[in-house]
């Protein structure tokens, strides 16, 4: 094991440096562009100088990047927001609303899906509901009248811009007799208020009433 007693702090510096730059370079090529990577010169003097440390941050990186591509978080930063989706589908019967979400962008695993349901087309505050990796959502709401829209987001990114079910966005109603309670306010999700749709995980690293640290 590597510990700071064994090792001077400019090795530890070493390994922090190629740690960035082989996470860079081991990245898919077109997948490159959502990383902040840092660069750095005297590589090869430092490859040369510490050969065993070169061979053991080879094993580290490995791992570090396994976790960040699967994941979808970029240890040195936060990544680009992924593309918006190609297109929001709702139909309803029954009290059923019936999504499907047409994403032919380029994503990788640990991409994330949300759709938004309101009473009005502005979306000012909007029902979240969490699809996870799946693209599909069907979900009992009783007849209600709802606007919808989607979107995708990485753990460690900005949610992409959200894509509305018709356009302008289009009112589809449930249909059937079950009305169900009146709605209650949209609490948001994850660190977002009700009033701030669209946001998926969260905009920011923490909400404004405790520390909830996403990335």
């Amino acid at each position: 094991m590597l510990t700071k007693e064994c090792l001077p702090f400019s090795v530890f510096i070493s390994v922090y440096l190629w740690m960035q730059i082989f996470f860079f370079f081991s990245a898919p090529q077109h997948l490159r562009g959502e990383f902040n990577m840092l660069k750095i010169g005297q590589l090869a003097q430092i490859k040369g100088d510490s050969p065993y440390v070169y061979e053991a941050l080879t094993q580290l990186v490995n791992g570090v990047n396994a976790v960040g591509l699967a994941t979808g978080v970029d240890p040195s930063g936060a990544l680009k927001a992924p593309p918006p989706i190609g297109n929001l589908n709702v139909v309803a019967a029954n009290g059923i609303f019936d999504l499907a979400i047409t994403d032919n962008s380029a994503v990788r695993r640990g991409i994330f899906y949300f759709a938004e349901s309101d009473t009005t087309p502005a979306f000012s505050r909007p029902y979240v509901h969490f699809l996870g990796s799946s693209r599909n959502l069907r979900i009992s709401l009783g007849n209600q009248t709802l606007y919808w829209r989607a979107y995708s987001q990485y753990l460690g990114s900005d949610p992409s811009q959200p894509v509305p079910f018709g356009t302008p966005a289009t009112a589809v109603s449930g249909g059937g007799t079950a009305a169900g309670p009146a709605l209650q306010a949209s609490q948001g999700s994850g660190t977002a208020p009700g009033t701030e749709g669209g946001s998926g995980f969260g905009r920011r690293t923490e909400s404004s009433s405790g520390p909830v640290i996403l990335r």
